[in-house]
């Protein structure tokens, strides 16, 4: 067998099987079915959810089928791992967007209160003599929504037209993104590491006994109490 061959062997399980209902089982088992449940949607009939579950595990100990199962599984979890790649990206996109990418400076027409152009002279350096033009002022508006790349397009979750009809888009929320971004990357969460009060009783002591190895206390530490001290007094 060349090199070649090997490359271009299936991977195990990468096969779908020639069973329908087994290879329905697989499909549902690696979409996290429990057993019982996914062996009657399969196809196969059994009243009791014991029957049910014994068939199934009996089902998942075929080599055809195990190698399904553990194929469809790793599928979906590179599915999954892509999708959360591609959701970090966009939520990373969101939290650093700037608005001033979404507005453009133009030129314009200067006007008065009654809307008419303003003129303003202007003397010419060359020749030396007064010439007239319109006044110009330069200002600011949304870019058209066509002008947008798809990248930019995706950060925008809605667009609101103005007064003057012009659409006015809106980002997505930054700070939403961020808190979404600390949650799924465990940012500022509190480790429960040091926290004493979910350990059981002899994990406690285990831990207290090597505290005081390692500073050299010789302390004895067990499930006895010292009791109080009897009254002289007291009989017997």
């Amino acid at each position: 067998m060349t090199k070649t061959d090997a490359l271009a062997l299936p991977s195990p399980g990468s096969r779908a099987l020639k069973n329908s209902k087994q290879e329905k089982y697989c499909r549902l088992r690696a979409a996290l079915q429990p057993r019982a449940q996914a062996y009657r949607e399969a196809g196969w009939n059994d009243r009791s959810d014991a029957g049910a579950y014994s068939h199934a595990c009996r089902l998942e100990h075929r080599p055809g089928v195990k190698d399904r199962i553990a194929y469809l599984s790793r599928q979906a979890e590179e599915l999954i791992a892509v999708k959360r790649e591609r959701i970090e990206a966009q939520l990373w996109a969101i939290a650093g967007a700037n608005i001033a990418d979404f507005f453009e400076t133009h030129e314009t027409v200067q006007r008065d209160h009654t809307g008419q152009p303003l003129i303003e002279t202007k003397r010419n350096e060359i020749t030396g003599e007064t010439e007239t033009a319109l006044s110009l002022e330069k200002r600011v508006r949304p870019k058209l929504l066509t002008d947008l790349s798809p990248e930019a397009a995706k950060l925008i979750e809605e667009v609101r037209p103005d007064s003057r009809g012009r659409l006015i888009p809106k980002l997505y929320s930054k700070h939403q993104a961020n808190k979404e971004l600390r949650a799924m990357l465990n940012l500022g969460t509190k480790s429960d590491a040091s926290d004493v009060s979910k350990l059981s009783d002899q994990e406690l002591i285990s831990t207290l006994a090597q505290q005081a190895k390692e500073l050299g206390i010789d302390i004895k530490l067990d499930y006895t109490f010292h009791l109080p001290k009897r009254d002289e007094g007291d009989g017997g």
